[in-house]
Parts: C-alpha cells; structure tokens; sequence
C-alpha cells in the first residue's frame, strides 16, 4: 500500500475515535457537566487545528492530481471539496457556539451538542466517500513520480497532536478519554493507531 494513503487511512482510524466520542455526546440536558463542554471544546480545537490544516489539504491534492489526469469524475471531486469545505466552516462555527452555551448567550448546549453530532456524521461520511471512491483509485492509478509531486507539494507535515507523546495537556487529556471510552491502552502509546 502507498505510504500516504496508507498515513491519510491510519489518521481516518483516529478520527473515528473522535466520530465515536461525538456520537455518545449527550443532547438531552440542559446543564452539561463542565468536563463534557470542555471535552468538546478540546475534540474542536483538535479537528480544526489538524485535520483542516493538514488532513484534508492532503487529500485535496490527490483529488487535484487525480482529477488532472482524468481519473477521477469531476463530481466526486466536487463532493469531496464541499465536504471539507463545510466541515471546516462547521468546526469553526462549533468552536464559537461552544463558547456562546458555556457563557450561557445565544447558543444553547443542546443545539451545540447537536450541531457536533451533524459535524461526526459528516466527517463519517467524507471518510467514506474517500475510502470508497478516492483511495483505491490513487492507489491504483498513481506512480510513483506523482506521489512524490504530491508530497512535494505539502508543507512540512506535523505529527497529528493528539496521536504524538510529546503534545499540549488537553490533546493528552483526549486520548486518554478515548481510551477509556474505548475500553483499551490502545492511545497510551500515541505510536498505537497511526
């Protein structure tokens, strides 16, 4: 398998945590515990600090390279643009509603709750819009030398901040909810699930 599609399928696997915890999130109280809003707080700081930075533009560049060689419908590259273009208005939109209900203002914690359940929805549905009809065709289509124009094209890349050891306290404290959410160790080594 390709390294990158291979990296981009590991970090799918990690947000499915995420989609998991968001889906568990509770809706129907109107007084949420401070560690629930601050959780959430944290899986939106991560998803719009990581996988709108460096996930997603990744994937846009195969779409991109694929689509230029004719080997991807123009309409599902359409569809896989406007789902990270909304998921990266959405996180954003979330990140302020959060604020607005644990101030109490014009957003309330269940039209927050909900709003991040449509969100884990959405990134459920662009993983698999991606897994189905983008990354196998990649991984078939491309050589070797548009890879590395794809990775030549790419920044720098970061370690995702919540899968490394060495990471700011409220993506450690993250990973340690989803492993007891998980009911395993498996995010007690960040290297486990990369």
């Amino acid at each position: 398998m390709n390294e990158i599609i291979a990296q981009l399928l590991g970090e799918h696997r990690n947000l499915g945590k995420l989609v998991e915890l968001l889906d568990r999130l509770p809706v129907d109280t109107n007084y949420p515990k401070l560690g629930e809003i601050t959780l959430l707080v944290d899986v939106f700081a991560y998803l719009t600090c990581f996988p709108d930075l460096r996930h997603h533009p990744l994937e846009d560049r195969i779409v991109a390279r694929l689509l230029a060689r004719g080997m991807l419908a123009a309409d599902v590259a359409g569809e896989i643009d406007r789902q990270h273009r909304v998921l990266a208005r959405q996180g954003t939109d979330l990140m302020r509603d959060l604020e607005s209900a644990a101030r109490e203002e014009s957003t309330s914690w269940q039209g927050a709750a909900s709003s991040a359940r449509l969100y884990a929805e959405r990134l459920r549905q662009n993983m698999a819009t991606e897994e189905l009809a983008v990354f196998p065709v990649a991984e078939v289509s491309l050589g070797e030398a548009d890879w590395q124009a794809i990775a030549a094209l790419s920044p720098p890349l970061p370690e995702d901040p919540l899968f490394v050891s060495r990471t700011e306290k409220r993506f450690a404290d993250l990973r340690r909810v989803i492993a007891a959410q998980a009911g395993c160790d498996c995010f007690e080594n960040p290297g486990v699930g990369r």
